[in-house]
């Protein structure tokens, strides 16, 4: 199945310019959503802990080139489901785990010293932008990359 020219773009905008199946690319899905409840959830019971462990799987992505949920994906889901690859995640999309990082970590911080109208604030927009990601694929951190430094044919 080819992808559509919209969603061609969003996967460029990430630095996923090899992707070329819409399999790959649902599957491209499954990590941002899985932090979209962990920031959805840490939010919800005002959990600094779990915001900060899904700021360290944030970490993940951001140095290993996959995030913790990536692997349950390859190492777990994959094999039961025959599904598709994923390919490592390229920098604007390791500058998004940058940005979650961030984000979540200022989110814990601000329910730590119970600002909880800020960190709620703060929180339900993270929830949001993963969501938008886990969705359709469009990343708002990624979008900011290529404003800064360019899109795949200047690259």
């Amino acid at each position: 199945m080819t992808l559509s020219k919209g969603l061609r773009k969003r996967l460029d905008t990430q630095g996923f310019l090899d992707v070329e199946t819409k399999s790959t690319a649902r599957w491209l899905k499954f990590s941002p959503l899985m932090c979209a409840i962990g920031f959805a959830l840490g939010t919800y019971l005002q959990s600094p802990a779990l915001l900060f462990t899904m700021a360290l799987f944030a970490v993940a992505g951001l140095s290993f080139h996959h995030t913790p949920f990536d692997w349950l994906y390859l190492y777990a889901v994959k094999p039961v489901i025959n599904g598709p690859e994923l390919p490592k995640r390229p920098a604007p999309a390791r500058f998004a785990c940058f940005v979650a990082v961030v984000w979540g970590s200022v989110t814990a911080s601000a329910f730590l010293i119970e600002y909880n109208t800020i960190a709620t604030v703060l929180g339900i927009a993270l929830t949001g932008a993963a969501t938008l990601m886990g969705t359709v694929n469009y990343c708002i951190a990624s979008r900011f990359w290529r404003i800064i430094y360019g899109w795949p044919d200047q690259e």
